[in-house]
């Protein structure tokens, strides 16, 4: 069915034209705002295409588009609906790379290729309120379902989107604990931006520790595996080692995915152990290690 709005239908328009208008669609559902500048810059336009383009966006879609003189920026409508369908697996890929690059909605690849189920999917809703206030650096209440205190109402400030492999969760510092921590997107209920609410300084992601700080992993064959090669090849090591430069705050997450061997003696028994981490040292000072195999 043909998106129509006056005379201007979206499956109408040149393919440029449409990588342009879903780009503003994405900018804004994900941002909360968008801008001339960054349309001129991110397709090499002059300015009154760019002015063209946000005039043709307004005709499709009125209502998810408003401009704030004071500020010269769009602002997304209170009754945005998006024009183009986001996959939200896609989208988090997306983000996590910039804004907008390469995405247009739900296409198909252009060659076969099979990747894992997720089982697990966040709202797509949850994520465009939590990149909104991660761009304008707002905090945000949110009603979060833990394991170990079931459903509550918390205040956070979030400073970056994480994928850890398994699921992805957010880096943001929590008023109820003080402290910065990570919180699953999927165990998000409901999220509203506090939009009149400013961060404090030390709630700040420049101001976490543990995310700014790197710690040097040196990774090599379990001692249990027979033939060593195979797995200095699969990493390509060199010299039996693999080195990985890791956030303290995802040192965990990682060794917990490759099953890495943390055990002072690198003695975990089972296949799945394929790794073993050759500098232990290297995690004194890092917090999040409950799941990291053999961290006692």
């Amino acid at each position: 069915m043909n998106h129509v709005v006056g005379q201007v239908v979206l499956e109408n328009l040149s393919q440029s034209q449409r990588d342009r208008i879903a780009h503003i669609d994405f900018t804004l559902m994900f941002k909360g705002e968008a801008v001339r500048a960054d349309l001129i810059k991110r397709f090499g336009i002059a300015p009154a295409q760019a002015t063209k383009d946000f005039t043709l966006y307004r005709e499709l879609a009125p209502q998810n588009i408003e401009y704030n003189a004071k500020k010269k920026l769009h602002l997304k409508g209170k009754g945005f609906a998006p024009l183009f369908g986001y996959d939200v697996v896609r989208t988090l890929a997306t983000l996590s790379q910039g804004y907008g690059d390469g995405f247009t909605g739900k296409l198909p690849p252009s060659f076969s290729c099979e990747a894992p189920y997720h089982l697990n999917k966040p709202s797509l809703h949850v994520v465009a309120n939590i990149t909104e206030a991660i761009h304008k650096g707002k905090p945000l209440i949110i009603d979060y379902v833990s394991l170990s205190s079931g459903a509550n109402e918390r205040l956070i400030v979030p400073h970056t989107i994480v994928d850890n492999g398994l699921r992805w969760h957010v880096r943001a510092f929590d008023r109820k604990r003080q402290e910065f921590r990570d919180f699953v997107l999927t165990r998000i209920k409901n999220v509203s931006l506090l939009a009149s609410d400013e961060p404090k300084a030390h709630e700040r992601g420049d101001c976490d520790a543990q995310w700014n700080q790197f710690v040097d992993l040196k990774i090599g064959p379990h001692p249990n595996i027979k033939h060593k090669e195979a797995i200095e090849l699969d990493y390509s090591m060199k010299n039996g080692v693999m080195q990985v430069s890791v956030r303290a705050a995802l040192a965990g997450y990682l060794l917990r995915l490759w099953n890495v061997d943390c055990s002072e003696q690198n003695d975990l028994a089972g296949a799945e152990y394929q790794l073993a981490l050759r500098n232990i040292s290297a995690l004194s000072g890092v917090v999040n290690l409950a799941i990291a195999p053999g961290v006692l």
